[in-house]
C-alpha cells in the first residue's frame, strides 16, 4: 500500500502573489493608457505662426510657447495651439459719407496688413487671435479713413488721395505700434462715387467752358481773317496810288500805240486815226466799216 502524500496548506503568499502580478500588469497598462489621453502633437503649417498654452485639468491655462512654421509641437500633454495666419493680406473696406459742402460720396478704402510673428502672444491674447482684424482693426481703420475724408470737398478727395493714404497709415502704426503685433504695409483710396447731381453739374460747367473756348477759337479765326483782308485792301490802294503816281502822259500815249499795233493785225475792219486827240494824250480812232 502506498504511503500517504501530504499535501501543504497554500500559503497567504502564495494566493496573493498572481493576484498582485495581475493588478501590478493591469496598472501598467491603465497608466500607459492615461499617458496618452490628452496628449497631441500639434502642428503649425508654412506661413503661420503657432500660439501654444497649456489646458490643465484644475486651473487656469497658460502661455506655454510660440512656434513658426512649419513644425510641430512633439507629443505633448494638454497643450492647445492657435495658429494665426502671418502673411500679408489686403483688407477693402466700402465706405459712403458726407464730405465738406453737405455731399455724400462713396469710396474704397485699402489697407494692406501682416501679423508680426514677434508678437503673436500679444495678437492672440490681446487683440483676439485669428479675428483679429474684425476684432480689434476694422472699426479703427474706417474711423481713420473718414476723420480725413470728411473735411475735405469732393474732388479734393480725388487730388488727396495719396496723401489721405499716407495720414490713414501713420494713424494705424502710432495706434499699434511701429513694432507692437500688427504690421502695417500700405494704404490706399480709390474707387471714389461722386452724387449724380454733382456729376451733372460739372458737365454742364465743362461744356459751357468748351463752348466758350471754341467761340473764342472761331473770333481769333474771323479777326485774322479780318486782317489779312485789310492789309489785302491796303496793298491794292498803295499800289493803284503807285500807279497814278509813277504813270505820266507819255506813258499813256506809249500804252495807245501798242493797242494801234494790235488793232492792224486784225482782218476785214477798217480803221481811220487821226494823230492825237483833243486833250492829246491819244489818237482818235474811227471805226469805218467794211
Amino acid at each position: 500500500m502506498s504511503p500517504d502524500i501530504d499535501h501543504q496548506p497554500d500559503t497567504p503568499m502564495a494566493t496573493l502573489g498572481p493576484q498582485i502580478a495581475g493588478a501590478a500588469i493591469l496598472l501598467f497598462l491603465g497608466f500607459a493608457a492615461m499617458s496618452r489621453v490628452g496628449c497631441n502633437n500639434h502642428h503649425t503649417p508654412p506661413g503661420h505662426a503657432g500660439y501654444v498654452r497649456s489646458t490643465p485639468m484644475v486651473g487656469a491655462g497658460k502661455y506655454v510657447d510660440t512656434q513658426t512654421g512649419p513644425t510641430s509641437t512633439g507629443w505633448v500633454w494638454r497643450q492647445k495651439l492657435v495658429n494665426v495666419d502671418i502673411r500679408s493680406r489686403t483688407f477693402t473696406e466700402e465706405l459712403s459719407t458726407t464730405v465738406k459742402g453737405g455731399l455724400r460720396v462713396q469710396l474704397r478704402a485699402h489697407v494692406r496688413i501682416r501679423p508680426n510673428p514677434d508678437a503673436i502672444k500679444v495678437l492672440v491674447e490681446e487683440l483676439g487671435g485669428t479675428d483679429w482684424y474684425t476684432t480689434n482693426v476694422h472699426d479703427q481703420f474706417k474711423s481713420a479713413v473718414l476723420s480725413k475724408v470728411q473735411v475735405m470737398a469732393p474732388f479734393e478727395i480725388k487730388r488727396e488721395m495719396r496723401n489721405i493714404g499716407d495720414a490713414v497709415l501713420l494713424d494705424l502704426e502710432k495706434r499699434y505700434g511701429e513694432n507692437g503685433p500688427l504690421i502695417f504695409e500700405s494704404v490706399d483710396i480709390g474707387d471714389i462715387i461722386y452724387p449724380k447731381q454733382l456729376v451733372d453739374a460739372v458737365v454742364r460747367v465743362r461744356v459751357t467752358v468748351e463752348d466758350q473756348e471754341r467761340a473764342k477759337y472761331r473770333a481769333a479765326i474771323a479777326s485774322e481773317e479780318i486782317r489779312i483782308g485789310q492789309a489785302e485792301a491796303e496793298g491794292d490802294a498803295k499800289a493803284q496810288e503807285v500807279i497814278r503816281k509813277t504813270l505820266d502822259s507819255m506813258y499813256l500815249q506809249f500804252d495807245a500805240i501798242r493797242a494801234l499795233e494790235d488793232l492792224a493785225d486784225s482782218k476785214n475792219t477798217n480803221f481811220l486815226i487821226m494823230p492825237l486827240s483833243s486833250d492829246g494824250s491819244s489818237p482818235v480812232i474811227l471805226n469805218m466799216g467794211k
